[in-house]
């Protein structure tokens, strides 16, 4: 016990005589930074110069014109929509099939301004790199994928019909049918929820995975270039597929 006791005392007596310097607050300031000023001679400044160039470069190419802003929101919206119309081109110029589309609203993150479409008004809405891909799952599971988005208020989905009634999904139907058990659906959706992510569990569950190369963000504006193409300007409007109800519990 005694011996235990020196060693403390030892330890204490060693700390306690440590000669380092210890940091001491001399001096405080307050310096106000505004958000908008430029300070062109600063070295850092110079240095991004140029890359801030050639990525202002890119970001202000125009691909299209929006003739109204489209806004997000649930069970439905006209950005939306037009994500959903977007993700399902570049599904079927790929020749790969899929029974219905969800992507999370998380991942939008801004509304599509009126006026002229850039590609970094995109890289506003969509500034994550998550990947199309499409997956198999079985009816049991895509039938517990709608129970869960029903209780989110929904997603943003297309081929996806519904009545959100108190949080709960009725009258669900897949392409006008509704979901048969015992067989599999191909879900287009992004690499994100893929893990199951945004609760969205079912969708780990996949029996089979075909991933894209195209990004959710390089697949709006392939889509809108080919609106463009066309000339069309960017327009949208919810399909009325999920409605929300209130009902007496």
């Amino acid at each position: 016990m005694h011996k235990i006791l020196f060693i403390v005392a030892a330890i204490a007596v060693l700390y306690g005589c440590d000669t380092r310097k210890q940091p001491q607050v001399v001096d405080t300031d307050l310096i106000a930074v505004v958000h908008t000023a430029r300070c062109d001679t600063n070295e850092m400044s110079r240095w991004i110069a140029p890359y801030k160039t050639t990525l202002d470069r890119v970001m202000d190419v125009p691909i299209g014109y929006a003739p109204q802003t489209l806004q997000i929101g649930l069970p439905e919206s006209p950005l939306g929509a037009m994500v959903t119309t977007a993700m399902g081109y570049y599904a079927t110029t790929h020749k790969q099939h899929y029974d219905c589309i969800v992507t999370n609203i998380g991942g939008i993150r801004d509304s599509l301004a009126q006026g002229e479409i850039t590609v970094g008004s995109i890289f506003r809405i969509s500034p994550f790199n998550n990947r199309l891909v499409v997956l198999t799952i079985s009816g049991s599971e895509l039938r517990e994928l709608c129970r869960i988005i029903a209780a989110q208020g929904g997603q943003v989905t297309s081929g996806i019909a519904m009545t959100i009634a108190n949080g709960s999904a009725e009258n669900v139907k897949i392409n006008k049918l509704p979901i048969d058990t015992l067989r599999n659906y191909k879900i287009l959706t992004n690499d994100y929820l893929s893990f199951g992510n945004d609760y969205l569990y079912p969708l780990a569950k996949y029996t089979s995975i075909y991933a894209f190369e195209a990004t959710l963000r390089e697949v709006i504006v392939d889509y809108i270039r080919y609106k463009t193409r066309k000339g069309d300007r960017i327009t949208a409007k919810p399909a009325g597929e999920v409605v929300v109800a209130y009902r007496d519990k």
